[in-house]
């Protein structure tokens, strides 16, 4: 026996007691945080969206062992575990709530969004309602409310569990939709505009329905601004207007992407793209959320603690030249990143640093392509992840041109991970010093230190290295990834 196989045996032999002895403990119950001990005994586990498994299935939903890296159990007796249910086709998203211990999964082959219960690693309900095929989704995370971009249809839908309403508003080329974890502001975006829509609730917290608007003409509502569409026609529940300035006057952005918010729920951070979406100048909007609030209209009075904040809706904008389309916010900073076009007419990847205090901005070229996953993971370290990156400068600068990002925020290094496709999924396994990605169609993984990783893996490593996906390989394309057993839902 070779000495890896050697280790490899001694670390499942020893694991295995150790995981005999958890449940021992536990009385087969429960672990960490109370959770239910899942039926695949594995503790840390990744979900995995597999596009196209097999020539007769086109989706389905599988399991890895993230602490060990491994598909398999520990003793290798059971060779793979699946989420029991799932019919989904092309699989493409998973909106991960590890603090609820359930998932939603949209098919984008389907329009189907489905809920996987953690628990019982098995399929949940279904979220009924969306209209064909959406290219931008969110759920809440108590399952009660979800908002849908359906850009063929030109719909804003909006399910409203809580009160048995389902309505599509009528939005013209909407292609995003940004809520707030609480799903108290819902934002929407239309493709090749400066504008951003709002959405707003006809009917109070403590279920008083409020008088059906007259617009233009209701009491309060600027009476030059007409709401794009109400909906059910006859009796409004829901609308879907433009987000006003103090005025009254719908903001002129200058091709707003997304919105990031804070995690004290006041503002929210809206990226302008800018010209790397054919607009003038890239940069940040700072809203305050309590005008945006859905329950919050002109004339509108409701009880605590729905009560608005007063002030100006946008409060401050401020440059970004580095381009704008995917932000992350913690230390006091704003963490953008973009795309600058070149003098030579390429778009080159940047990270823009915003400090939130004095407003000044530092960037640091990183991966080329559209930027649209930002993590933290363990060791001071930030994960940026792109699509379509090898048509842009550094490809054409023979520089490393990788979809993935490595940001060391201790002393502002890069460093650009290797090519292998699109970067589609990023999950930070906390406090396991990983990061795992759907990258290319596959399962990559990645340290975040030079030690203290748990892993089959015995070659040297350092940060930023990759770590063997030997064991992890999946059937199909792997597009997105979620860490199941995450401390938080912010891991995702």
């Amino acid at each position: 026996m070779s000495r890896s196989s050697f280790s490899r045996v001694a670390l499942v032999v020893m694991t295995a007691a150790a995981g005999l002895s958890m449940i021992g403990c536990l009385g087969k119950n429960s672990f960490f945080a109370g959770r239910p001990f899942p039926p695949s005994t594995v503790l840390q586990r990744v979900l995995v969206a597999i596009q196209n498994p097999s020539p007769l299935q086109s989706g389905e939903l599988q399991i890895v062992d993230a602490r060990y890296d491994i598909r398999n159990s520990e003793n290798g007796q059971i060779p793979d575990f699946f989420v029991s249910g799932y019919s989904g086709k092309l699989p493409s998203y998973i909106q991960n709530y590890p603090e609820q211990s359930a998932g939603y999964v949209y098919g984008s082959g389907d329009g189907s969004f489905t809920q996987v219960n953690y628990a019982t690693e098995q399929v949940g309900s279904h979220v009924g309602g969306l209209p064909s095929l959406s290219s931008s989704v969110f759920i809440t995370e108590d399952g009660l409310h979800a908002f849908a971009a359906n850009q063929s249809a030109q719909y804003l839908t909006v399910i409203d569990n809580l009160a048995g309403v389902a309505v599509n508003l009528n939005l013209p080329n909407v292609y995003k939709v940004a809520v707030d974890p609480s799903g108290t502001v819902a934002l929407a975006f239309v493709q090749n505009s400066n504008y951003a829509y709002r959405v707003i609730h006809l009917q109070q917290p403590n279920g008083t329905v409020m008088p059906v608007p007259t617009f233009p003409n209701e009491s309060n509502w600027p009476k030059t601004v007409s709401p794009v569409d109400c909906q059910p026609v006859n009796l409004p529940v829901y609308c879907v207007v433009p987000v006003l300035d103090q005025s009254g006057n719908p903001i002129v952005f200058d091709r707003p992407y997304n919105t990031i918010f804070s995690s004290d729920g006041t503002t929210g951070w809206v990226l302008n793209c800018g010209p790397e979406c054919g607009g003038q100048e890239s940069s940040v909007s700072f809203l305050n959320l309590g005008p945006l609030d859905i329950y919050n209209f002109p004339g509108s009075t409701y009880p605590t603690p729905y009560v608005a904040q007063t002030g100006p809706t946008e409060q401050r904008r401020v440059p970004v030249p580095g381009g704008a389309t995917m932000a992350l916010y913690g230390n006091g900073n704003l963490y953008v990143a973009g795309q600058q076009i070149q003098s030579d007419g390429l778009l080159e990847g940047f990270l823009s640093i915003m400090n939130l205090t004095s407003y000044q901005v530092t960037a640091y070229p990183i991966s080329d392509g559209t930027h649209t996953k930002m993590l933290f993971g363990d060791d001071n370290t930030l994960w940026i992840g792109s699509q379509i990156c090898q048509s842009g400068y550094r490809t054409a600068n023979n520089l490393v041109n990788g979809c993935l990002t490595f940001f060391n925020l201790a002393n502002n290094s890069v460093l650009v991970e290797p090519w292998y496709g699109d970067l589609t999924g990023l999950c930070a396994i906390i406090e396991w010093h990983k990061m795992y990605t759907a990258y290319g169609g596959q399962l990559h993984i990645y340290a975040t230190t030079n030690s203290g990783i748990t892993t089959y893996q015995t070659n040297p490593y350092t940060a930023g290295s990759e770590l063997s996906n030997q064991y992890v390989t999946v059937h199909g394309t792997a597009f997105d990834v979620a860490y199941m057993d995450a401390p938080s839902n912010a891991a995702d």
